[in-house]
């Protein structure tokens, strides 16, 4: 309780040296007054405001920086302004000395004595160790070693890290209800779900057994793709609170400015095509790549660190999400408007369709045509004005698509995401009519498909078993027997070609793509129309 307290006085203190109180009555008064605070154009007084923020985040450690980035993808929940300015949130910190790092190490190793409470020298378990660190954050410092011959780096937790952002967590929900009714947030946007988000998001990032089962997934991800490296995990020395990894020799692309122009053009189209992959292909994407966690290495291959956050798609989504993606590609904007409706599982009588296109229709001339600006977070703006309530998902995917477009542009002025959908067409195209891919959908939809011809109405053989009955009648009169003869046999021909017709449909519902499956269906409503025809001429 009494750190608690201390820590309320900390914010508190915090609060009072940036002025923050008093901006959130502002912008209180401001979100009374105004219907639409996200897709105005940019209110240049609140730039000094979102700066005052920043800067307070930054001081207040690693759960309210991690916060401020979060948030500065939710233009629902912050201004654009404070958006724009929450994206340049960084950790300056700085490293915590050995001795104080030792207990931290010697927790991860089990080298500390449990009767004692004595650490023994956890550097024995290397070859060798620099106790000066070479990389530092709020949440973590990355120390070089030798283990058995080979370059590592490990990285490890602050100690009592996992405490003040578990007290910090406890703060936020405290103080949730009162920046609600200040702030006048919507009352359809998931806050609790915002902040269980945030709390999970937190959480894995300090579960370093977590990142090494990422990093095995990436390297099996990328294991065909050469030219992008991911650091191999030593899983000896891995545990909860500690990773050991390979050592990644390279340049940070924060240093962009080392390379000649050429390089800088060729650096670019790598990483969104690799990213774009994670997205689009793998549905596991980085969902903090900034130019801190992407090296050049000597060999011009790029590498990719810090695999603690990361986004998952599931392969509804990440159809849904590409057909948007693709739909902007070639221009469609129907195309875009259904697919973004059918994210946000929302009807086309609920919003104003017309002026819904006729934005989309600007937002694929930006993306095609606009150079040397950002574009990513287009979508959201547009789902914010119309109400849509995309998938969790797409806020984590939004703010990575930020970060790589905005590091793209940085090395390459005329970079645009568009010039990247070809190519990866035609990878997602390789990927689904693989002939292992073939088989293994079909043995997967079988089921479906025999239920499918099982479940079409028992009444039809009802309607056989009837007709038999009739054709067996014993009917006195030789001319209403003709007819009815006659009838029958038009009535079975008519109910093989509905069946006929059925087996087509439920092979063209179920093939999803697969070209095989596709063209017996097409084949089989080609017959019955053929077979549907000649019935009606014989009449």
């Amino acid at each position: 309780m009494f750190s608690k307290i201390k820590r309320y006085i900390k914010i508190t203190r915090v609060f009072n040296k940036y002025r923050l109180f008093s901006i959130l009555l502002k912008e209180s008064r401001l979100r009374a007054e105004s219907v639409d605070l996200c897709t105005c154009p940019i209110d240049f007084d609140r730039r000094s405001s979102s700066v005052k923020l920043r800067m307070a985040l930054e001081e207040l450690g690693p759960s309210f920086i991690k916060l401020g980035q979060a948030m500065s993808k939710r233009p629902d929940i912050v201004p654009i302004e404070y958006g724009a300015e929450l994206e340049k949130l960084q950790e300056r910190v700085q490293p915590y000395d050995f001795e104080r790092m030792q207990e931290a190490f010697s927790v991860a190793c089990g080298t500390t004595s449990k009767d004692t409470r004595v650490h023994s020298d956890f550097t024995t378990l290397f070859d060798k160790f620099n106790k000066e660190p070479i990389a530092s954050a709020s949440i973590a410092q990355v120390y070089e070693a030798v283990l058995n011959g080979e370059n590592v780096a490990v990285k490890i937790a602050r100690p009592g890290m996992m405490d003040v952002i578990n007290l910090d967590l406890d703060i936020l929900y405290d103080l949730k209800f009162i920046f609600l009714k200040l702030l006048k947030i919507n009352d359809k946007i998931d806050i609790d779900g915002f902040l269980e988000e945030f709390k999970t998001m937190l959480n894995r990032e300090l579960d370093y057994r977590n990142e090494a089962l990422n990093m095995e997934r990436f390297r099996e991800n990328f294991k065909d793709f050469n030219q992008v490296h991911i650091p191999k995990v030593y899983w000896e020395l891995t545990n909860d609170n500690m990773i050991v990894m390979e050592h990644i020799y390279g340049v940070p692309l924060r240093e962009y400015r080392a390379f000649n122009s050429t390089e800088k053009k060729r650096v670019a189209k790598l990483i969104s095509s690799s990213f774009l992959k994670m997205v689009y292909i793998d549905g596991f994407f980085h969902a903090d790549p900034h130019p801190g966690n992407i090296f050049v290495m000597k060999n011009g291959n790029i590498a990719y660190l810090d695999f603690g956050a990361i986004g998952k798609l599931d392969s509804d989504i990440m159809k849904d999400m590409y057909s948007v993606f693709y739909a902007v590609y070639i221009k469609n904007v129907d195309m875009v408007a259904t697919s973004m409706l059918k994210m946000a599982q929302k009807a086309v009588d609920e919003i104003d369709i017309h002026a819904f296109k006729w934005d989309i229709d600007e937002l694929i001339s930006r993306q095609h045509y606009g150079r040397g600006e950002r574009h990513s977070d287009d979508f959201v703006k547009l789902a914010l004005k119309y109400d849509l309530s995309l998938p969790r998902t797409f806020s984590l995917l939004e703010r990575a698509l930020v970060l790589v477009e905005s590091t793209c542009l940085d090395l390459d002025p005329d970079f645009n995401l568009m010039d990247e959908v070809k190519a990866l067409s035609r990878e997602i195209a390789k990927k689904k009519y693989s002939p292992t891919r073939v088989v293994e959908d079909f043995q997967m939809e079988w089921d479906n498909i025999y239920e499918a011809f099982k479940s079409v109405p028992s009444g039809i053989n009802d309607i056989f078993e009837t007709l038999r009955i009739i054709k067996t009648l014993n009917i006195d009169k030789q001319e209403n027997a003709a007819k009815k003869e006659r009838f029958v046999d038009r009535i079975l021909q008519s109910l093989y070609i509905v069946a006929l017709l059925v087996s087509s449909a439920a092979l063209l519902v179920f093939a999803r793509g697969e070209p095989v499956l596709e063209m017996v269906g097409i084949g089989g409503f080609a017959i019955s129309i053929i077979l549907g025809t000649m019935v009606i001429l014989k009449k």
